[in-house]
């Protein structure tokens, strides 16, 4: 039997969080934590409509969709999740999938969601996540005052920070970032949540379930007590001086470790990366080596000359740590530009791998490579105990700098440059 087309258009769906009118009001039925999220859950003349949060990490952008729905609320008629976004002038991004609707998500407001709930639905910035206080709110509560969340959890700097005597650096170090992070989560929040919650259009539809705490502001601290601060701890080899270490990695107080950006070397590939890893020693395992592994089946290695912990691979590279600054007076005499490392030869013929603390030092082309190699030639040619060059808009010198995008571009590393040789690029 053949079947024909009515020719009428199939009906369009009703989306429900921009489509309907309701009727009735909805009943609240709790919230609970499911797999990360925390979920609020109301019955509607429409179906169940959840309303979700992510929680316990950095919030990521999370559109809805029926997969996500089956997995949080299999049988809600609506899922709409809080993004990380603004859409201003609504006030935080909503973006709803309709259980009933085609698989696509689609965005909607605070307003539209008042109306479906018949009330004000809560609101959490994404710094004030607790999921204990997430799921005990109820309609009607009062907004809260709340300490900011910091992930990662800045416990092992308070601990150590407490466990440290009077007057110590290392103590002055670690409470200075945990203070720095509550201090600029907070601030995030309330900034946020003023500028484009209290005063977007929807303010009346949404329920603020919790404004930050807001922790004295940090006091500044000089640039070479942090130094030593960490420069202690990382030495350390107790588990807490590592968690410590793993913490402060993550919030990026990089700037003030003896050393932070891990590079591998090839010991074969040149003479000065063999003179190097002929050098290093066995050393117990420290805080410093946070960065390469855990694997306690590989010796750790230690760089007398800069103390940097090193280990080697099963493919028979060396992982290691590069050092921000040479511990040496001796001159530049030569630059050696390696595979994936750079040498510097000193003129008591010590040879060490390139301070480094931004992009890995690259040549033959235009970027950040390049331009963080020909800024390092440019300070250790004037000073061999200078910081490497950081993540910062400040251009090399020009005849450097088209040596190393332009006219090296046909060498094949390892290639060695002699002091004489990079000073003529300098004046070129």
């Amino acid at each position: 039997m053949a079947f024909r087309r009515s020719g009428k258009p199939a009906a369009q769906h009703r989306r429900i969080l921009r489509d309907t009118t309701p009727t009735r009001p909805s009943r609240f039925q709790g919230a609970h934590r499911k797999d990360g999220w925390v979920l609020y859950r109301w019955e509607t003349e429409f179906g169940a409509a959840v309303l979700a949060y992510t929680v316990g990490g950095e919030m990521g952008t999370t559109f809805p969709s029926h997969a996500l729905l089956g997995e949080l609320a299999d049988n809600a008629a609506v899922l709409a999740v809080v993004a990380p976004d603004y859409n201003v002038p609504h006030g935080p991004s909503l973006e709803a999938i309709d259980a009933a609707g085609p698989d696509e998500y689609y965005a909607t407001t605070w307003r539209r969601l008042e109306q479906l709930l018949g009330m004000p639905a809560p609101y959490w910035h994404s710094n004030l996540r607790d999921p204990a206080l997430m799921t005990a709110w109820r309609p009607g509560a009062a907004t809260l005052t709340v300490p900011a969340v910091v992930i990662p959890d800045p416990a092992p700097l308070l601990r150590l920070a407490a466990e440290e005597p009077d007057g110590s650096h290392a103590a002055v170090a670690t409470l200075t970032l945990a203070r720095e992070a509550m201090w600029d989560c907070a601030q995030t929040a309330l900034r946020e949540i003023t500028e484009h919650v209290d005063s977007s259009d929807g303010i009346a539809s949404i329920a603020i379930a919790a404004r930050p705490l807001v922790p004295a502001e940090p006091p500044v601290v000089a640039e070479e007590i942090l130094r030593d601060g960490w420069r202690s701890i990382l030495n350390r080899t107790d588990v807490l001086a590592a968690e410590c270490a793993r913490v402060g990695s993550i919030m990026g107080p990089g700037r003030y470790f003896p050393g932070s950006c891990k590079v591998t070397v090839d010991p074969a590939f040149c003479a000065q990366a063999a003179q190097w890893a002929a050098r290093l020693q066995p050393s117990p395992r420290t805080a410093l080596a946070i960065d390469l592994g855990d694997d306690q089946e590989h010796t750790i290695l230690v760089d007398p000359a800069t103390d940097m912990p090193a280990v080697r691979t099963d493919e028979g590279m060396i992982e290691t740590i590069a050092p921000q600054r040479l511990p040496t007076l001796s001159p530049l005499a030569a630059l050696t530009i390696a595979h994936r490392s750079v040498w510097v030869t000193c003129e008591d013929d010590t040879v060490f791998l390139a301070p480094q603390i931004g992009p890995s030092y690259t040549y033959g082309y235009e970027g950040g490579g390049p331009v963080a190699l020909a800024r390092l030639i440019g300070l250790l040619l004037d000073d061999i105990t200078h910081t490497a060059p950081g993540f910062d808009a400040t251009r090399p010198d020009a005849g450097l700098s088209h040596a190393v995008e332009e006219d090296w571009k046909s060498r094949s590393s390892p290639f060695t440059l002699t002091r004489t040789e990079l000073e003529v690029l300098c004046n070129g």
